[in-house]
């Protein structure tokens, strides 16, 4: 199977004393392919800075996921964009519709710990993984 990752994969996959730890690393390892949207990386980024993280931490990580055999990069594009501006309630809600967008429109399933984003997805008819 493979399936779009949300930020929150990565950051439970990167911490070991994370609560999802465990479930993130072994479903990031029972997938086939990872798509990995661009405004996730950008969110990663963010997280790492606002927790003070070393940045060549932050560099390795990235590079780390970048260049797994597993991963592909998909870049936001118009559609996605349309997609979060028309569905958000609030400007909380921009992210993480990108996320779900780039899945629909793949036709790929989502991966992600989030609940909220969980049940939009299903709502738009997206295959969500399940830990």
């Amino acid at each position: 199977m493979s399936a779009v990752l949300d930020t929150n994969v990565l950051i439970f996959d990167t911490f070991e004393d994370s609560q999802f730890h465990l479930q993130a690393s072994s479903t990031l390892d029972s997938l086939e392919r990872w798509t990995l949207p661009g405004i996730v990386f950008h969110e990663l980024i963010w997280f790492f800075k606002a927790r003070k993280i070393e940045l060549s931490r932050a560099r390795t990580k990235v590079e780390e996921y970048v260049a797994n055999e597993k991963a592909s990069f998909s870049p936001c594009v118009a559609d996605d964009i349309r997609f979060a501006v028309t569905r958000m309630k609030d400007y909380a809600q921009y992210n993480d519709l990108i996320v779900l967008s780039t899945a629909k429109r793949l036709g790929l399933a989502l991966f992600t710990f989030d609940e909220e984003l969980r049940k939009s997805a299903k709502d738009n008819s997206v295959r969500v993984v399940t830990p």
